[in-house]
């Protein structure tokens, strides 16, 4: 019989899949255990309990699906959104933000609250780009939108007025053609030898052109103006185009045209002898108005937002270069936005799957085409099947997630911005990405959800190939993301996890430190009955030097379905005092004079709570008429839902006599933890049954059972094993009181039986 004592250094490979309890050869192996719940693996090697969830508020309606959405402004001005069925509220600095009272109050007691015109089933869809102030929503059943921070409870949320709309190709069929009855304010649209209008363009742009050179004369410097008929001299209402822009005489100041090019877009300029009034560029377009469709009649009722012109007004005008509106409720809008060098991009609609809208440079509202770099782009990838673009997200390039491939878009010559002229798209994988899951982008590397929602796939530029490759994050924990991934969000400090929710509602975690080889996957279950995550998103906290996890959390409490919104406190530091230790979750802290009594738990009616009370363990109690009754006074106190961290080890792999100890009949007979920062409440033992199980006792009989105990640092004294002789030989820690807890290392002693 062999005699060895192992050692467990590392635990930062994770939980590991089933399927990998034979690959003792596998180098992770030796450092990731068959279970890790709730606890997550540092990059030095050790494993840390993780804090628990504070209850901020409930959701608006707790019968809804609600999501949450961050917005930052900066690193101390950040906020979560709470978008619920046709309403969004606003947190910021771990609380609700409240309305100003209306008098004759003077206290605010409302949630500030507006209108969106989102419901509840249709939340996940949305897809959003910030630039400062301004949120940009992208949405595949409504027309694209802006949330505008005016102050923490002041905000506006409106459909985009953009300064040019994106419309579709010009119409080529020369016999089907549209008229405008007006140039501006509210006009009719009749069309003529065809079918054009249909109820559902309602609420959408149609654009009219004209061919410019065909109607107006160039402006030319030191020009006389002359005309066809052969006078000369320029006179009031004259026009002229120069660069795509029509423009029309205000006040002639000679006889001839100035030096200064007219290249204004609006309002009056003088070219230096000559005051221009502009027009239009070559084009104009309105609104078709709800309700306002004849589709007997062909005929729709407009608002102009770009003057028509004049040469597409009246009957006898009539015009075949007429467009659709490139997002209506015809064609559909589309369904992901993001910024890439200085411009708003948009992509995906129902009707247009895979095509791409840039604005101008740095004019994030104007989708205008005009003959210069600074013009708006419209792509379309071709490919040999046609998948929708599920999302775009921006790097050195700009990303493009479809359900069938991976695209790279940048300029074709490198190094020089992209512009109409200069774009490639060009295809890198073909593993698809599952429909309303966003990436999280990590430095230059792109972290996506597989079409499937099993894989989450790491998109990196690899030189040995002058390709981007995508490898599976999960295949060494394949068991983890059963149910499929809905949700991601990035949490950069103190330490990379990437958090995602399941379809199931479980939380899962992926520690990512590529720098140091760290990639691991951790399960994170709370405190409660039918727990659920359905939502989560990430900001910095309010002193700004660390992020915040934001949760969405479904419960059944007192029999009826409760939502609330839950943040996770930060991870614990060796700074800080026992007392502050909050491990419970949905939880909250009471601070003050030495009270008995902690109120406020309205939220937990019903429910059996966990209690730390200066720092102290106590029994559990059960929350009565929102409050709870302590067996001692204390001036800190946290009460929420109790949890438990677990962690088990793989197969224990010692050696043999003969060589493996695969297989063969093992006993541990003791072991020694090393612990850093431990409070009571440890238990070791073969399985996590509790009854399997014995409990590091760290509180001798002189120490009051009412006094906080200091945490453990070090190694335990040699512990009895809680078992006899088996195969597996695994070693499972649980952690099951609100206390911190960090293993570092587990020496087991074990004896092998030959075969």
């Amino acid at each position: 019989m062999a005699k060895a004592s192992a050692i467990q250094t590392s635990f930062n490979a994770g939980e590991l899949s089933p399927t990998l309890d034979g690959r003792v050869d596998l180098a992770k192996y030796a450092n990731g255990c068959a279970a890790m719940e709730n606890f997550y693996p540092l990059v030095q090697g050790g494993a840390r309990k993780r804090s628990g969830t504070r209850h901020v508020a409930e959701v608006k309606t707790s019968s809804s699906l609600t999501r949450l959405i961050p917005f930052e402004f900066g690193t101390t001005q950040a906020y979560i959104l709470e978008f619920g069925a046709s309403y969004m509220r606003v947190y910021k600095d771990g609380g609700l933000v409240l309305a100003a009272p209306i008098p004759p109050a003077t206290v605010a007691t409302i949630p500030y609250e507006i209108a969106t015109p989102y419901l509840s089933a249709t939340l996940d869809s949305i897809q959003y780009a910030q630039s400062a102030d301004v949120l940009y929503i992208a949405h595949p059943d409504w027309n694209p939108r802006k949330l505008v921070r005016l102050a923490d409870d002041s905000w506006t949320l409106t459909i985009i007025d953009f300064d040019h709309a994106p419309f579709q190709p010009t119409n080529l069929d020369t016999a089907v053609t549209v008229y405008a009855g007006a140039a501006t304010g509210t006009t009719a649209l009749h069309a003529v030898g065809g079918t054009v209008f249909s109820a559902d363009m309602e609420n959408g742009d149609f654009k009219l052109s004209e061919i410019i050179g065909s109607n107006h004369g160039p402006w030319e410097p030191a020009s006389d103006g002359s005309r066809y008929d052969g006078s000369t001299g320029w006179v009031a209402g004259q026009t002229a185009h120069f660069e795509g822009n029509v423009y029309k005489v205000v006040a002639p100041g000679g006889a001839k045209t100035g030096n200064s090019a007219p290249i204004h877009d609006f309002g009056i300029a003088s070219d230096g002898l000559i005051e221009w009034d502009y027009v239009h560029s070559g084009l104009g377009y309105g609104t078709i108005q709800a309700g306002s469709v004849n589709v007997v009649a062909q005929t729709a009722n407009c608002t102009i937002h770009k003057p028509f012109p004049a040469s597409v007004v009246g009957l006898s005008k009539a015009t075949h270069r007429w467009a659709e509106g490139a997002w209506t409720g015809k064609n559909r809008y589309p369904r992901t936005v993001s910024f890439y060098e200085d411009r708003l991009w948009w992509a995906g609609t129902a009707n247009n799957p895979q095509t791409l809208w840039a604005s101008m440079t740095s004019h994030y509202e104007s989708h205008q085409l005009v003959d210069l770099d600074e013009s708006a782009m419209i792509f379309t990838i071709n490919t040999d099947q046609v998948n929708v673009i599920e999302w775009i997200n921006a790097g050195r390039s700009l990303t493009i997630g479809t359900a069938g491939g991976e695209f790279i878009c940048s300029a074709a010559l490198e190094g020089e911005a992209l512009t109409p002229g200069n774009v490639k798209i060009v295809r890198h994988s073909t593993y698809g990405s599952k429909t309303k899951v966003a990436p999280q982008r990590v430095e230059q590397v792109l972290l996506f959800v597989q079409r499937a929602g099993r894989k989450l796939r790491e998109l990196v530029y690899d030189d040995a190939v002058n390709s981007y490759v995508a490898p599976d994050m999960t295949i060494l924990a394949d068991h983890i993301t059963l149910g499929g991934i809905t949700r991601l969000a990035f949490q950069q400090e103190p330490n990379r996890l990437i958090w995602a929710t399941l379809a199931t509602g479980a939380l899962v975690c992926f520690t990512y430190e590529r720098s140091q080889q760290v990639t691991a996957w951790h399960r994170h279950t709370l405190g409660g009955t039918d727990s659920k995550v359905e939502s989560i998103a990430v900001i910095p906290n309010p002193s700004g030097d660390a992020d915040q996890l934001w949760m969405v959390v479904s419960r059944t409490i007192g029999g009826a379905t409760k939502r609330y919104v839950e943040v996770m406190e930060p991870e614990w530091l060796r700074t800080n005092a026992v007392s502050s230790a909050f491990f419970v979750d949905s939880g909250l802290s009471y601070s003050g004079v030495s009270t008995s009594a902690v109120a406020g738990l309205g939220h937990l009616e019903g429910q059996t709570v966990a209690i730390l009370a200066d720092g102290a363990t106590h029994p559990d109690k059960v929350v009565s008429g929102g409050s709870v009754t302590l067996d001692r006074s204390a001036t800190e106190v946290h009460v929420g839902l109790p949890y438990a961290a677990t962690l088990t080890t793989m197969r224990l792999e010692a050696g043999a006599s003969d060589g493996t100890s695969q297989g063969k009949t093992k006993r541990v007979t003791n072991v020694v933890i090393r612990l850093d920062q431990t409070g009571a409440g440890l238990l070791y033992g073969p399985t996590d049954v509790t009854a399997d199980m014995d409990e590091l006792h760290l509180r001798d009989s002189f120490d009051p059972m009412s006094a906080a105990l200091p945490l453990f640092d070090g190694d335990t004294g040699v512990l009895p094993w809680p078992d006899g002789y088996e195969q597996p030989a695994r070693l499972t820690l649980k952690h099951t009181l609100p206390l911190p807890c960090t293993v570092t290392a587990i020496m087991p002693q074990v004896n092998t039986q030959d075969r």
